[in-house]
């Protein structure tokens, strides 16, 4: 492969094979080269058997001294327990990919015409003709970061080989590379333009094509020429199903856009007969248009709401799952207070359920405590979760409204907190900021002639460095208590929290971590 046409890949891989072909048994579904080449539809127990994953564990793991212990908790990141809504969504997964086949049959006489009158109607917003009605369905997948919506949908795609190679089919020849899905992000703009590009792109990375120049050259094509290509690529590689995730992306396209694209989903659906699963936080749920809910009520799917935990036996068949994984010297049986607390600061979302886990577990081997009690619980959760702390407040109270105005509630850097934990085993001395003052506080004014200057674009120089760098009497400093707060200031100042860390002795600075890195 030439390096210099090399592309990011794409977001998700999964298996390429060639064909086997299987009785679907449903009437509908036989005949169908796309379908029967598919795995058979699973029963529940099936589901569960090959989604769950338990990491190896070894009780005598927990004697082990705590420079090795750091390590295996990192064990809870990898255990995945299957939840009813997992069997939920795997199941309409399941009917999506078949449905969305059975009005695209490549062993009938007329295929390939076919989608290019799909292609047409497309274009022209002409209806189709009743022989090419589209049987594929939408879908919404909408809750709160970290919850497991995404990490979900990715095992379930996997279950499916993602490309089928296809040769003969009863005795016919039958060439052809089906796609069974696709998972691609919706790019940070929100354009059409760039979704067409995430499109070419990972479909390029995934089979050696080249849809990027010869599709799109390369961008500089129109939004209608690279969405006409993009139906067509879809429907050539007879792509199963279509999973569009961080949708609510679309809240920053330009006016009129985000309507656009979802109307150009829609199209995809009805007229291309490809199935869409668009995926996102509930800032996204305003967005969905009236038109693409339409789409998805007429067939009966609607949106899946993905909410957090409830402290129900759900909450407790996980908790129980992810306590197994404990790696402190001292036996911590789960407690129903243990229980409450580790919800009471979680509020079930599953990624900071296990994190705060992981983290308070660290924190007790490195104090040396070596046990795991709700007011370590506690005090990590309060310096890990203080920018999900409007979520956690607003899952508390039931106000869905808040939930509506933020896009990710997990922006903590848990590796780095990870490593501060490791290497201070007390709380935090109070810690400085050193910023440059604001225009206008008691700042010496430039020489010259007095006249307003135009104002700089922002310096790429960490604003750290800048203030190090500046004279005392244009700097303040702010005095803070605890990581929490050193977080949110730092966010608020546009500062790295990295770079806070090391300027407050927290973590080596970058020469230092060269120079050991030079001494290896």
């Amino acid at each position: 492969m030439d390096k210099s046409n090399w592309q990011p890949a794409p977001l998700l891989r999964g298996r390429m094979v060639e064909a086997e072909y299987n009785d679907p048994l449903i009437p509908d579904y036989q005949g169908n080269p796309f379908i029967e080449a598919l795995p058979p539809i699973w029963s529940k127990e099936q589901v569960i058997d090959m989604l769950q994953h338990y990491p190896d564990y070894q009780e005598a793991h927990r004697q082990w001294r705590p420079e090795l212990r750091l390590h295996l908790i990192r064990n809870v990141l990898k255990f995945f327990e299957v939840m009813p809504r997992h069997i939920d969504l795997e199941q309409l997964l399941s009917s999506m990919i078949r449905l969305g086949y059975e009005a695209r049959n490549p062993s009938l006489h007329g295929f390939y015409r076919d989608i290019d009158a799909r292609i047409d109607a497309l274009l022209t917003e002409r209806p189709l003709f009743s022989n090419l009605q589209s049987t594929a369905l939408g879908l919404a997948v909408i809750g709160i970061s970290g919850v497991g919506k995404s990490v979900t949908l990715g095992h379930l795609l996997t279950l499916y080989p993602q490309v089928i190679f296809h040769h003969r089919f009863r005795g016919n020849d039958f060439s052809f590379v089906q796609v069974a899905w696709l998972r691609l992000e919706c790019p940070s703009d929100g354009t059409t333009k760039g979704l067409c590009l995430n499109f070419f792109e990972a479909l390029d990375n995934l089979l050696g094509t080249n849809y990027v120049a010869n599709y799109a050259h390369h961008g500089r094509d129109t939004a209608d020429v690279m969405k006409k290509n993009m139906a067509r690529a879809a429907s050539l590689h007879g792509i199963g199903v279509l999973v569009i995730d961080e949708i609510q992306h679309l809240s920053t396209a330009k006016s009129g856009g985000s309507e656009q694209m979802l109307s150009f989903f829609v199209e995809l659906i009805n007229k291309i007969g490809m199935p869409i699963i668009l995926v996102g936080t509930y800032k996204a749920k305003p967005l969905l248009s009236s038109e693409f809910r339409l789409a998805r009520k007429s067939a009966g799917l609607g949106d899946f709401v993905w909410d957090s935990m409830r402290r129900d036996d759900t909450w407790k068949l996980f908790l129980e799952s992810l306590w197994r994984y404990q790696y402190t010297q001292q036996n911590c049986p789960l407690t129903t207070r243990l229980s409450h607390t580790l919800y009471d600061v979680t509020q079930g979302i599953t990624d900071l359920a296990v994190k705060v886990y992981m983290l308070a577990q660290a924190r007790a081997i490195t104090r040396g405590e070596e046990a795991i009690t709700a007011n370590i619980i506690r005090s990590v959760a309060r310096d890990s979760l203080q920018m999900a702390r409007p979520i956690l407040d607003a899952l508390k109270s039931g106000d869905i409204q808040e939930l509506y105005k933020v896009d990710d509630v997990l922006p903590v850097d848990y590796d780095t907190l990870l490593r501060v934990i490791t290497n201070k085993s007390n709380q935090p001395a109070p810690v400085r900021i050193q910023t440059e003052k604001s225009q206008g506080d008691n700042v010496p004014a430039s020489h010259g002639s007095g006249a307003p200057q135009a104002q700089k674009p922002p310096s790429l120089t960490p604003p750290v460095k800048k203030a190090l760098d500046a004279p005392p009497e244009q700097t303040e400093t702010k005095v803070v208590d605890s990581l929490v707060e050193l977080a949110v200031q730092g966010r608020k100042l546009g500062i790295p929290l990295n770079d806070l860390l090391r300027q407050n002795g927290y973590l080596p600075s970058e020469n230092k971590q060269q120079m050991g890195g030079s001494n290896r």
